[in-house]
């Protein structure tokens, strides 16, 4: 019997709106914050902490004046970004067919025919028995969490995900 590494370890899967907060509250150049960063390091090469490409497209475009994101994104980007297989392709039909007018999918980018995100997310999350982290509303029912708990995916956000993981600031005695 050969044990895996990564027994016991959930994927975390993080959407783009997650990476958003993780990288505006936790900076990655402060050292209060070394600890969150080398966590999701370490599990970015246990392979237990991955992204979708089309997350990656969404960091990508993104046109503010911070490109930590878009840097960050690439230099993990081996272990971190996975394709969307065909499977969470099909997992992702029956989310889109259900929330098509809900408001779950973005006016603008359906108008620009652009793809998005959280239905493969979801879907990813399904058939990988993945758990997503966003920083989307709990509370509105066509965001990301209200989606996932209607298709079984447990969904954190970033502080659900350092309690799981154990991670903590102490102070200095």
């Amino acid at each position: 019997m050969q044990l895996q590494f990564n027994q016991g370890v959930p994927i975390y899967v993080i959407d783009t709106s997650g990476l958003i907060v993780l990288e505006s509250t936790f900076k990655r150049d402060n050292p209060v914050f070394t600890a969150v960063w080398e966590e999701i390091e370490d599990l970015i090469i246990q392979g237990n902490f991955r992204t979708i490409d089309f997350v990656e497209q969404e960091v990508n475009s993104y046109a503010g004046k911070e490109d930590f994101l878009k840097t960050w994104v690439k230099k993990w980007r081996k272990y971190l970004v996975v394709p969307t297989d065909e499977a969470s392709f099909n997992a992702a039909v029956p989310i889109i067919n259900e929330e098509y007018n809900t408001g779950f999918f973005n006016a603008t980018k359906q108008a620009e025919g652009k793809e998005e995100a959280d239905p493969y997310l979801i879907g990813y999350c399904i058939v990988h028995e993945g758990v997503l982290i966003t920083s989307e509303s709990k509370i509105k029912p066509n965001k990301i969490p209200a989606v996932s708990a209607r298709n079984n995916v447990k969904c954190i956000d970033i502080n659900e995900f350092m309690i799981e993981r154990g991670l903590r600031m102490e102070r200095k005695k």
